[in-house]
């Protein structure tokens, strides 16, 4: 009798384009049932008996989305099953490795299958790696991809042999990449599973796609096309890469190129907003609900993820295609185990069925990434060329510098290039070249070139209420699109792709202008809106009927927390960016804004239902905002504190080989990363202290802090390892009076508990410590942390009144004595 676990393989995938066949082949007798989920249910249209090792095939008329149910002795096997066509978008769902939950009961209860990320190491948890048996099930009773999530570190956790610190896979030659990507799939098949053709990793190179190809692990997942910033000590800078699957350039794992015997795909964990990360540099900026929920940056409020759910249905229908291929995409969902709160878990559970329930609506299909690959084997040579809108789905919010409202996108992704044009403008922010060699390090931050201001003199542009004006002097070296917003074309001699209108109704449509091509045209348009005034209020409208809501943002720089006036004209369920405010009246309301409450949300109303005027706003004098001499107050804090700093240390300025106040060359908000907005007090000797977390946090000029919302270390390097020892001087103080403490760290050894006071100047503000050459890491640096003292996970953020780790100063200096 055979030992082998009954499988069902369906060929040549669960992914079909309308008029492909598929054929189903089991190892075991037993009978199939085939009924059609979305988006007209239909069950047990089908019944098929499959006879062990002899296959039967099968042609679906119909587009959609259907369940496979395998029934063999006692086993029942479930599979989707997805067919496609013109119009279609497929969604590809990932579920990350530092979820609390599994959401299988949503995912497999629904039908369909995702794509789950697995680490190797049971010191990440039992529940999310290889170990857990769950995997191998999920994978075989229910068709899941699993992944290992794995950078060039982690191998060593199952082969010691292979142990290497550095996580970047540009850090190992070729053939150390090839023994690793070896070891991983043997290893992966001794514990049970099915042989790998895919794995995730946020630390790629070109060598390793290369290798991978040849390996034949043909999917490279968890890219980030649009984050370009150093996750801690993950080098990452992924711009350039299409937002849909793409088949990797052999010249650059972040171009786009064609499919070839050894082609890798490449794909997101999230599906983008594109256009702002770009703004920010930093790529947090995804189609995944528990983002909307990370802590003080929050972006929604409430028990639903109301932003998920608005930017997840404007993809879906937001798109165009120019050869009638579907609009492939990625949701993502992570966070709430050891990272982050328990609203995210409930927030990824509700995400999920509001995305399922999408396809009862709308023509969405799902699949994994696997189907993902075998539909491009077949029918995708280059890549699914598609032109979409997208909406400023974080209205209000600001971190790491966002503009508090941003500007619509359209984001076209072709073959031969990738853009984005903001509107008004008519012409790209950005261009990339998919046509020209690419020769960038994986590091560089500067990478890839972009052609947009290359654009720009080529071709001038302008558009009036009557017409738009095209003129290029010399032949155009590249194809240069060109967008018209809220116009209709009368005519052209180019070809016009027009986009879905959303909810507000706006015209854009895209032309491109061929390479080569040089002279005038006039394009007469109509219909040109009215223009809006410049105000510091900002508001953005979704959504129609009882789902209809309204943002509202105070652009301004307060330094301190600042009631506003506001006239609602009828009443309306209001929502803060710390939580519900409930059923306010019609009338006048003082609502607080502030670094931490940007926003606001009101139901079922307009911007023509809210009345505000920038006369109620501060003037720009006021205290209560940041003034244009703010570097003074911080160069009298600097000297202050530094002056204390050497008394309290007993240091004279010579002894303190580096000092630094951290991130206060800003004066307000965030940003993800400290080093441009440090203030070095002093260096010496090439010493320098540098931030791993979430980057800076500033409540005002000299209220700065390296920071991150559960705990962060910083690292710091160029100190002489024979030295006898040095001393750490640290100072800072509780920015949101919530009793905050701290333990602190170095390396692996704790140095003591830190309770906060309210003020820098304060004893208790300072936190000093000797550490010695055995608290060095591999490196030869010095390794310090700070965690809060709290509840690691708390539920939410406000209302368990969250406090974040962060740091005001740091000094080092030698000890010779």
């Amino acid at each position: 009798m055979s030992t082998q676990p009954i499988r069902l393989s369906v060929l040549p995938g669960r992914l079909l384009k309308q008029g492909e066949a598929c054929e189903f082949l089991a190892n075991a007798d037993g009978d199939l049932v085939i009924s059609r989920r979305t988006p007209t249910p239909q069950p047990e249209m089908h019944r098929l008996h499959l006879a062990a090792g002899q296959s039967q095939s099968w042609l679906p008329t119909d587009c959609g989305n259907y369940t496979l149910e395998f029934l063999s002795g006692d086993e029942r096997l479930q599979a989707p099953l997805a067919v496609v066509g013109p119009g279609w978008a497929v969604c590809q769902i990932t579920v990350g490795a530092f979820t609390s939950e599994d959401f299988a009961e949503t995912i497999h209860g629904s039908g369909v299958a995702a794509d789950y990320y697995i680490g190797l190491s049971k010191r990440r948890g039992e529940a999310f790696t290889a170990f857990d048996e769950r995997w191998k099930n999920y994978e075989r009773l229910f068709g899941d991809a699993i992944h290992p999530h794995v950078m060039a570190r982690d191998i060593g956790t199952i082969d010691e042999s292979l142990a290497h610190e550095d996580p970047n896979w540009d850090s190992l030659t070729e053939e150390g990449i090839r023994t690793r990507l070896q070891s991983l799939q043997n290893w992966w098949i001794e514990r049970g599973y099915e042989p790998l053709n895919r794995l995730a990793t946020y630390t790629p190179s070109n060598i390793f796609a290369k290798v991978c190809g040849e390996e034949g692990l043909r999917i490279m997942h968890s890219l980030v096309p649009e984050q370009n910033w150093s996750d801690g000590e993950w080098a990452i800078n992924h711009w350039g890469m299409p937002t849909c699957p793409f088949w990797i350039a052999a010249d650059d794992f972040r171009k786009a190129g064609r499919r070839h015997a050894q082609s890798v795909l490449g794909m997101t964990m999230n599906h983008y907003q594109v256009l702002i990360p770009h703004l920010t540099n930093w790529g947090d900026f995804v189609l995944s609900p528990s983002h909307f929920a990370r802590w003080l940056r929050a972006a929604d409020a409430g028990e639903t993820p109301v932003r998920f759910g608005q930017f997840a249905e404007e993809t879906v229908k937001s798109w165009t295609a120019f050869k009638g291929d579907p609009f492939f995409f990625v949701a993502g969902f992570e966070f709430g185990r050891t990272f982050g709160t328990k609203i995210m878990t409930r927030y990824n559970r509700r995400g999920l069925e509001k995305l399922i329930s999408l396809s009862e609506k709308y023509p969405l299909a799902f699949a994994t990434s696997r189907d993902v690959l075998a539909y491009y084997d077949r029918h995708i040579e280059g890549m699914p060329e598609r032109a979409f809108r997208q909406r400023d789905s974080w209205a209000g919010v600001t971190v790491n510098g966002k503009p508090g409202v941003v500007a619509d996108s359209l984001v076209i992704e072709r073959e031969d290039y990738k853009s984005v044009i903001v509107a008004p403008e008519n012409q790209p922010f950005f261009y990339y070249d998919y046509l020209t060699k690419w020769t960038f390090h994986p590091r560089d931050e500067h990478a890839p070139h972009d052609y947009a201001e290359d654009c720009r003199k080529e071709l001038s542009v302008e558009q009036s209420a009557a017409s738009l004006k095209i003129s290029a002097s010399a032949p155009l070296t590249r194809i240069n699109p060109v967008a018209v917003w809220d116009a209709g074309i009368l005519d052209s001699p180019f070809p016009i792709t027009p986009l879905p209108t959303l909810d507000d109704d706006r015209k854009l449509s895209l032309i491109e202008i061929p390479k080569g091509w040089s002279g005038f045209i006039e394009i007469a348009l109509t219909n040109p809106p009215a223009s809006s005034p410049d105000s510091r209020w900002q508001t953005k409208t979704f959504g129609v009927g009882a789902e209809r809501h309204t943002y509202l943002h105070a652009n301004l720089p307060l330094v301190e927390e600042t009631p506003l006036k506001v006239r609602l004209k009828k009443a309306a369920r209001v929502d803060s960016a710390q939580g519900p405010l409930g059923e306010l009246p019609a009338g006048e309301h003082q609502l607080p804004y502030g670094l931490l409450l940007q926003w606001y949300r009101f139901w079922e109303c307009g911007a023509e239902d809210i009345e505000v005027s920038d006369t109620d706003l501060p003037s720009p004098d006021s205290p209560l905002l940041v003034q244009p001499d703010w570097e003074k107050e911080v160069a009298r804090h600097e000297e202050e504190l530094h002056a204390l700093a050497l008394q309290r240390a007993g240091w004279k300025p010579e002894d303190v080989l580096c000092g630094v106040l951290c991130g206060a060359n800003l004066p307000l908000g965030t940003r993800s990363r400290a080093a441009a907005s440090d203030r070095l007090i002093t260096s010496q000797k090439g010493v320098k202290a540098a931030e791993f977390g979430d980057g800076v946090i500033a409540f005002g000029p000299a209220r700065s802090f390296w920071y991150h919302p559960r705990g962060f270390h910083f690292k710091v390097s160029g100190i002489d390892p024979t030295a006898k020892g040095w001393k750490v001087l640290l100072n800072t103080f509780d920015p949101q009076g919530r009793n905050a403490a701290y333990h602190v760290k170095v390396k692996d050894r704790i140095l003591g508990h830190w309770v906060l006071p309210a003020s820098p100047m304060e004893d208790s503000s300072w936190f000093m410590a000797e550490v010695g050459p055995d608290d060095l890491n591999h490196e030869g640096r010095l390794v310090l942390s700070l965690a809060a003292d709290q509840t690691a996970v708390l539920d939410e953020w406000w209302a368990d009144k969250g406090f974040i780790a962060a740091l005001h100063a740091v000094w080092i200096g030698e000890i010779t004595a």
